[in-house]
């Protein structure tokens, strides 16, 4: 009996995997337990507010970057980038460690850790994965975006240790040295930009799969992309739920601080947060092969309004994290939609230039930490903060009825 050949695409979806888990789950995921060590720690001597200045900062230069990296990731070597951009974040880990000022960590995250979690993160591994898979490309996109979430269900845990066993300096220092001698190689020897630069095997592999493929091949330019209704309606959408993802995950912290949890239940709600997050991504990423994407986000959408209303009214442990549950099924949403609704409307060939000019677009969500933070300062509770988080998703209920199919 013939065997059918292993197809390579999954082994870079799995690689893809991994190298998300690390940079991902260690920059944002952990990003929250970094807060805690930052302001308690005297000779950098921040405030709540400031110390969300280096993750407000990533958020607005990796948007401005994007373009270009997207642009890139369509012409360029992939595995080339990837592999820079973990030295990058290596780097800036390892520099972060021997900082004496605030202001040093924030020029690292907006410089080395931007350029590097741009060039290795969600972007590179979804443009890898839409060029790979055509048949079930929505179920590919939303299993490989799981490499994040996953990130944060082990690293999350793996630095809240680290952190109080040799410290915050001595575990960056660590993590960049692990993230070069581990992941560049793997990345290396395994990643190939497409089954174009694979062998024969793999080409006819991807010719079987392409048959079935029912987008367009169209390479869109700029200009197209900008005048195109869908990318609005993309931007218009996902925007508010992204200002309230990132604002409530990056204050898990300070808001279990508040309640009285410690640093390893708040790694727990982290890690329930990114490990939902998991099955999320994956029941987004197969529903968008079968059902209207516009009925989906509002899934998502709905799912995140429960979870502030939750917030507002519950106080103990089990309650929040069941809520921080629920957020991670709604977030786990937004990667592969997107992925979902771009491939789906403007093609493989154009994914990265259209995911790379979104970025511009939701950079006001950079804003959203650090809002939370001074309404919380002005109102001494993040129930005013919780309050506009309802009202900056208002928009989105409206924005996606102007998807079109």
């Amino acid at each position: 009996m013939l065997k059918t050949p292993w197809y390579s695409g999954w082994t870079i979806l799995g690689t893809c995997l991994v190298f998300q888990a690390f940079i991902i789950g260690t920059v944002y995921f952990s990003y929250t337990l970094a807060v805690g060590e930052w302001l308690s720690d005297s000779q950098l001597d921040v405030s709540l507010t400031s110390v969300m200045a280096p993750i407000t900062v990533l958020t607005l230069c990796q948007s401005i970057v994007s373009p270009l990296v997207g642009y890139a990731l369509d012409r360029y070597s992939i595995r080339l980038m990837v592999c820079f951009g973990v030295f990058l974040v290596s780097l800036g880990f390892v520099l972060m460690s021997f900082v004496s000022s605030f202001v040093f960590i924030v020029f690292i995250y907006g410089s080395f850790i931007v350029v590097g979690v741009s060039l290795a993160g969600p972007l590179a591994a979804q443009t890898l994965v839409a060029r790979w898979f055509n048949e079930k490309r929505g179920f590919a996109i939303g299993l490989v975006t799981t490499g994040t979430s996953i990130g944060g269900v082990l690293m999350a845990p793996t630095i809240a240790i680290l952190y109080e066993s040799i410290g915050w300096r001595e575990t960056h220092r660590l993590l960049g040295i692990m993230f070069l001698i581990t992941i560049i190689p793997l990345v290396w020897v395994i990643i190939r930009n497409s089954p174009e630069h694979s062998d024969t095997l793999e080409k006819t592999a991807s010719a079987d799969r392409a048959e079935t493929a029912m987008v367009s091949q169209k390479i869109w330019t700029t200009s197209e992309i900008l005048c195109e209704p869908n990318f609005w309606a993309v931007v218009f959408s996902f925007l508010p739920l992204l200002i309230v993802f990132s604002s409530i995950q990056q204050h898990l912290q300070p808001f279990g601080s508040n309640l009285g949890l410690d640093s390893m239940q708040v790694a727990t709600l982290v890690s329930i947060f990114a490990s939902v997050m998991i099955g999320g991504k994956i029941f987004f990423g197969v529903m968008s092969d079968r059902f209207d994407h516009r009925i989906l986000f509002a899934l998502s959408l709905l799912v995140c309004c429960i979870v502030i209303l939750g917030l507002l009214t519950q106080s103990s442990y089990q309650a929040i994290l069941f809520f921080t549950g629920l957020l991670g099924f709604s977030s786990g949403g937004f990667l592969p939609l997107i992925g979902a609704i771009i491939a789906s409307r403007f093609g493989a060939d154009s994914f990265g230039s259209v995911m790379g000019l979104v970025g511009p677009f939701l950079a006001i969500s950079a804003f959203g930490p650090m809002l939370f933070s001074k309404m919380y300062e002005v109102e001494g509770s993040y129930a005013l903060a919780l309050y506009g988080a309802l009202l900056v998703l208002c928009p989105g209920f409206l924005a996606i009825a102007f998807l079109r199919r």
